[in-house]
């Protein structure tokens, strides 16, 4: 498949394993996510990861605490991950492939407003590898595709952006921005995967707390399940982070089926602050640092999901598995 705002990167995952088999003493997921890594604390939960080997690790925005218009600070900030042990050790063993939130992105809380923003692309591009010559370094915005696995059993993961194109919070403006919107509609219609995932750096489905969301923006969040509804678009999950917390949240009428959305946030920052309220929350609500993983099974070509989160050490905080498929259509 050709387009001139799709990327395609395919990779091979190692093996396809039964989320069910997981444990607290040997892990070894499919997918790990994280977010919200501050370059200047230490961080246990690199090391982890690092130890349990994914195939593929997912960022989800807030790499850095960047928040600079002064691209070298940013660079510097990037290298000190980089340096990292455990986070040689993952790019040594697995994919690495992520999008950004505001601290990355360069502005706190901010949208299409940042001027540095096209700079700030490049310096994060230049962070994650990309060709000089990739369609990406001329796309405005960070957003991205990529498909894992082989026939039969391939997982496209989705990493959109949230800020370059975003209007003011208030405005009930875009999230998105056009030429994105229209990307993503293609990109699901035309995917011969068997499982999507939609990574967004801010909360889709929780929407009665105060951070960043696509809550505040109504119109946008209405057309997104909106479009995850189309029978012409397959079954889909969603990862965020942001918040300085992780739960898992389900929504059966949004799009017409359980939509699932697993917040990890953050790798290496504790939150002291009170519960949110989240109608839509599977369990816990989880405020100490912490990273996701997501597995799959399959059987008669429907993915099974496995998504489970864990502290900074490895340990099983909450675990949710459901059979990705759209009832009745």
């Amino acid at each position: 498949m050709k387009h001139s705002l799709i990327l395609l990167s395919m990779f091979a995952l190692n093996s396809c394993r039964s989320g069910s088999q997981l444990d607290d003493d040997k892990l070894n997921p499919d997918f790990v996510f994280v977010s919200c890594y501050r370059e200047t604390k230490s961080a246990p939960g690199l090391n982890t990861i690092a130890e349990i080997s994914p195939d593929v690790m997912v960022w989800m925005g807030d790499t850095i605490y960047g928040d600079t218009e002064d691209m070298d600070e940013m660079r510097k900030k990037y290298a000190k991950l980089d340096k990292h042990p455990g986070y040689q050790k993952i790019k040594k063993d697995a994919t690495v492939i992520g999008t950004w939130d505001d601290h990355d992105y360069g502005l706190n809380n901010g949208g299409k407003e940042f001027a540095k923003r096209e700079e700030s692309q490049q310096v994060f591009l230049d962070f994650f590898g990309v060709p000089e010559d990739s369609e990406r370094r001329t796309r405005k915005g960070v957003y991205s595709t990529s498909v894992f696995g082989d026939e039969g059993e391939r997982v496209r993961v989705i990493l959109l952006d949230t800020r370059y194109h975003r209007d003011a919070r208030g405005s009930n403006g875009t999230i998105l921005g056009k030429e994105q919107w229209e990307w993503l509609a293609k990109t699901l219609k035309e995917s011969t995967a068997q499982a999507h995932i939609i990574v967004s750096s801010i909360s889709v489905i929780p929407n009665e707390h105060r951070s960043e969301q696509w809550g505040f923006f109504p119109n946008e969040r209405e057309r997104l399940f909106k479009l995850l509804a189309d029978p012409g678009v397959p079954p889909v999950f969603l990862m965020s982070g942001d918040r300085h917390r992780a739960e898992i949240s389900r929504n059966d009428e949004l799009s017409g089926y359980p939509i699932y959305e697993i917040t990890s946030s953050s790798l290496n920052q504790g939150y002291g602050g009170k519960i949110h309220k989240n109608r839509y929350r599977i369990g816990d609500q989880i405020l100490k640092p912490n990273f996701a993983s997501i597995d799959f099974a399959w059987s008669d070509g429907k993915p099974q999901v496995t998504a489970t989160l864990f502290s900074e050490h490895g340990k099983t905080l909450e675990s949710t598995s459901w059979t990705l498929e759209k009832s009745g259509f």
